[in-house]
C-alpha cells in the first residue's frame, strides 16, 4: 500500500490537519451569535434563509442538489462536481444539518454539521462548512464552492474514504514453525487493452495453456469481459510463476503479470483442507457480516483458517484523504492529504500442534494414491494432533476429518473390548469356522486366510489374521448396547473438540439382530473417521479415552475455556480402564508379531502395534472396499485410510510404514 498511517509519537492516531480547532472555535462564535440573538441584541431577520439551507442540507445527505437553485451556477452543474467530490467516498451518505444562520441584508450565511459514518470503526467523522447564500428573486440561493463539502477542498480535489485491511494473523505449527502466512505472488492475466478483438480468443487459449488452466472457462470469461478489462487467469506462487516458459509467455498478445501477496500454507497443498485457504470476501459475505467486514476484506475459507477466523482476521482500520482529481476522474498521484486515520488492528497468530516435518511426510506417502484416501496423526500423551493429510484423490474434500466410513475389521479392537469386560483374555480360545450363519446373515473369511488358523483358536491369533467369523459369532454373548458402550470407551460418537470441525463417529445403540451380527466385525451401519480412529488407537495406548487437540499452547487454553463443548469434556459412558487397555494393546501387537502388520516389526524399537480392516460397501459384485490400517509406535497413534482399495495389510500397510518410518528420524 502506497500510502501509510501517519502517527504521532504517542503512538496514538488522530486528524492531521487543524480542522477540528477551527471547528471548535467557529461552533462558539456561533454560540454567541445565537445568545445575542435571543436576548434581541442585534436581531437580525431570517426571511427564508434558514428553510433554503436545510434544503442544501437534505440534498447534500442524498447527494443530489441537481434540482436546487444555486447563485453561481445551474443545480446540474453543482451536481456533477459534487459527484466528483464524492465519487471516491465508498457511497456513504453523510448526515448534514444546519446548526445556525446569520443574515444581514441580502446576504447570509449558514454553518452545516457534517457526520459520516466511518466503516470500520465505531467513531464518527464530523466536522462544521460555512455556505453563504443570496436574495435573489424574493427567495435565497446557496453559493456553491467545494469548501460547502470539507473545508480544505479546492476546485480540483475530492474526499476518499478507504478501509486499511489488517495484516492477518500466521497459522504455526509446532516449535512456531510457520504453516500459513504471507507469501508473495503472481497474479497473471490478460489486458485486453492491449489485444485486438479478433485476438482475444487465440490469445486466452495460449495463456491458459501456458498457465495449465482450463482454456474453454478462461476463453469465456475475457469473452465476457469489456474492452478496457484485466482478466485473471491465475495466481500463481513465486516457484510457480518462475517455472514458466518465459519466451513462450511474451509471445501472447496482452499477457501482464503483477506482483502481490496472499496468505497461503507454506507449500502448494500443504495440509490443504486442514488449514483452510483465505479468499476475498464475496458481496454475499459482505451482506451477511452484518457490518463486520468492508469492501476489500479477506476471509478464511474452510480448516483452521474459518474456524478461527474472529482472532485471525484482526480488525480493519479506516482513512478519510482530501486527494487530487484529474479532468478524467482518476486521482493525481502525490497529492494526498489525510484527514482521518483510525489504524487497523492485526490479527493474531494461531499456534497448533501440527508438526510440519510429519505433516510433509503424510502427504507424499499418499502421492500416488487416485482414490480419496488420509493419514492422521496423534501424539497419545497429550493427544497433539500432528499431521492430517489427504490424498489429491479427495479433490478438496477433508477425508481426515469429516469422512464417515464403516470401519471394517479396525472395529475388531472394539469387540475384543466388550469380550475382555465379559471375562476373556488374549488367550481365551475362540471359535473360527471357515463361514458362519445366523440371523439371515452369512459371514465368510477373506479369500486367502490361512486355514491353519481356522478352527478353535486363541482370540490373540483370532485377531492377529482378523477372523470374520469368529467376532460374528459373539452376538449371542454380547449385546448391541455393550458393543456401543465399548466402542464409546475408545471415542466412535464421543464428541471432538480439537479446534475444527470433526466426525468422531456414530454406533447405534440397537441395531435389528441381522445388523447387529455384521456390526460385531466393523460392516453394518457403524460409522468412523479416519481422525477418530487415530483416536481410538491413541487411547488404547495412553489407556484412557484421548481428547485430540490441534491447538497448542495459549490457543488451547483459551480454546477450552471459551468452547462451552471443550470445557465440558465429553466422556464415554463406560471409561476404559488401564487393565482394559493393556489386553488390548497384547491382541494389537500380535497383530505385528504375528499376523498381517509383520512389516511393522522392522522399526526400531520393535514395538508396534495395529489392525488392519477391509469394509465392504456399495452394490457391486463384488463389492468395493475401504483399506484401514490403525497402528501405534511409541509416543505415536496412526490411521490411514484409502476408499476404494485392497485389503488393508495389502494397500494400507506400505503407506503406514514410509509414515512411521518418517517419523523415526524426525
Amino acid at each position: 500500500m502506497n500510502e501509510s498511517l501517519q502517527e504521532p509519537q504517542d503512538g496514538s492516531l488522530t486528524m492531521l490537519d487543524p480542522l477540528a480547532r477551527r471547528t471548535r472555535r467557529r461552533t462558539l462564535v456561533l454560540g454567541v451569535v445565537a445568545a445575542l440573538s435571543l436576548s434581541g441584541c442585534a436581531a437580525l431577520q431570517d426571511d427564508g434563509a434558514r428553510s433554503a439551507a436545510d434544503d442544501l442540507a437534505r440534498g447534500l445527505h442524498s447527494e443530489d442538489v441537481s434540482g436546487l437553485a444555486f447563485s453561481n451556477g445551474p443545480g446540474e452543474e453543482v451536481q456533477t462536481e459534487l459527484e466528483r467530490i464524492l465519487r471516491t467516498t465508498g457511497g456513504i451518505e453523510p448526515d448534514v444539518t444546519v446548526t445556525g444562520t446569520e443574515v444581514e441584508g441580502d446576504t447570509a450565511r449558514a454553518e452545516l454539521s457534517w457526520r459520516w459514518d466511518l466503516p470500520a470503526t465505531d467513531e464518527d467523522w464530523t466536522y462544521s462548512t460555512d455556505v453563504d447564500l443570496t436574495r435573489s428573486d424574493g427567495g435565497w440561493r446557496s453559493t456553491w464552492q467545494p469548501s460547502v463539502v470539507e473545508p480544505g477542498l479546492n476546485g480540483n480535489e475530492g474526499l476518499r474514504i478507504r478501509t486499511v485491511q489488517p495484516e492477518r494473523g500466521e497459522i504455526l505449527g509446532a516449535n512456531d514453525v510457520p504453516l500459513a502466512m504471507s507469501q508473495p505472488v503472481h497474479r497473471v492475466g490478460l489486458d485486453l487493452r492491449k489485444v485486438p478483438a479478433a485476438q482475444r480468443a487465440d490469445a486466452a487459449t495460449a495463456l491458459a495453456k501456458a498457465v495449465d488452466i482450463d482454456a474453454e472457462t478462461y476463453r469465456k470469461a475475457v469473452a465476457q469481459a469489456s474492452d478496457d478489462a484485466w482478466v485473471e487467469a491465475v495466481t500463481l506462487r513465486e516457484k510457480d510463476f518462475r517455472a514458466l516458459d518465459a519466451a513462450q509467455m511474451k509471445k501472447i498478445p496482452g499477457m501482464q503479470a503483477t506482483e502481490d501477496t496472499r496468505v497461503l500454507g507454506r507449500s502448494k497443498g500443504f495440509a490443504a483442507e486442514t488449514l483452510g485457504s483465505v479468499v476475498e470476501a464475496t458481496a454475499e459475505d459482505l451482506e451477511n457480516s452484518g457490518g463486520a467486514l468492508t469492501r476489500g476484506a479477506w476471509i478464511g475459507r474452510g480448516g483452521l483458517q474459518q474456524e478461527h477466523e474472529a482472532s485471525l482476521r484482526g480488525a480493519p482500520g479506516v482513512v478519510v484523504d482530501r486527494v487530487g482529481v484529474n479532468p478524467d476522474g482518476s486521482l493525481e498521484p502525490g497529492r494526498v492529504h489525510q484527514l482521518v486515520a483510525h489504524a487497523p488492528r492485526a490479527g493474531e497468530d494461531l499456534h497448533t500442534t501440527l508438526d510440519a516435518t510429519l505433516q510433509e511426510a503424510a502427504q507424499r506417502a499418499l502421492e500416488d494414491v487416485d482414490s480419496p484416501s488420509s493419514v492422521v496423526l496423534v501424539r497419545p500423551s497429550d493427544g497433539a494432533v500432528l499431521a492430517v493429510a489427504n490424498g489429491a484423490g479427495s479433490k478438496g474434500y477433508p477425508t481426515a476429518t469429516l469422512g464417515q466410513y464403516a470401519p471394517g475389521s479396525t472395529f475388531k479392537i472394539a469387540t475384543s473390548l466388550a469380550m475382555l469386560r465379559q471375562g476373556d483374555t488374549p488367550d481365551t480360545t475362540v471359535d473360527c469356522p471357515h463361514t458362519y450363519a445366523a440371523e439371515g446373515t452369512s459371514v465368510a473369511n477373506f479369500s486367502g486366510y490361512p486355514r491353519q488358523f481356522e478352527g478353535r483358536v486363541p482370540l490373540r491369533q483370532a485377531i492377529a489374521h482378523s477372523c470374520n467369523t469368529a467376532f460374528a459369532a459373539q452376538h449371542g454373548r454380547i449385546s448391541q448396547p455393550e458393543l456401543a458402550d465399548a466402542a464409546e470407551s475408545l471415542g466412535v460418537g464421543v464428541d471432538m473438540v480439537p479446534g475444527m470441525p470433526v466426525f468422531s463417529g456414530s454406533i447405534p445403540s440397537e441395531e435389528p439382530a441381522g445388523e447387529h451380527v455384521a456390526a460385531m466385525f466393523g460392516q453394518g451401519r457403524t460409522l468412523v473417521s479416519p481422525f477418530g480412529m487415530a483416536r481410538f488407537v491413541a487411547s488404547v495406548q495412553a489407556g484412557k479415552l484421548v481428547q485430540p487437540t490441534l491447538l497448542a499452547g495459549d490457543d488451547a487454553a483459551h480454546h477450552a475455556a471459551h468452547d462451552d463443548d471443550a470445557a465440558a469434556a465429553p466422556a464415554p459412558r463406560v471409561p476404559l480402564t488401564s487393565g482394559e487397555s493393556a489386553g488390548l494393546h497384547t491382541l494389537m501387537r500380535e497383530v505385528v508379531a504375528s499376523g498381517h502388520l509383520e512389516d511393522l516389526g522392522s522399526l526400531s524399537p520393535d514395538t508396534a502395534i495395529g489392525k488392519t480392516g477391509t469394509a465392504e460397501y456399495g452394490n457391486e459384485d463384488p463389492p468395493r472396499t475401504h483399506s484401514w490400517v490403525i497402528a501405534g509406535h511409541e509416543d505415536l497413534a496412526a490411521a490411514v485410510f484409502v476408499e476404494d482399495g485392497n485389503l488393508g495389510s495389502i494397500t494400507g500397510t506400505p503407506i503406514m510404514l514410509d509414515v512411521l518410518r518418517a517419523a523415526q528420524g524426525s
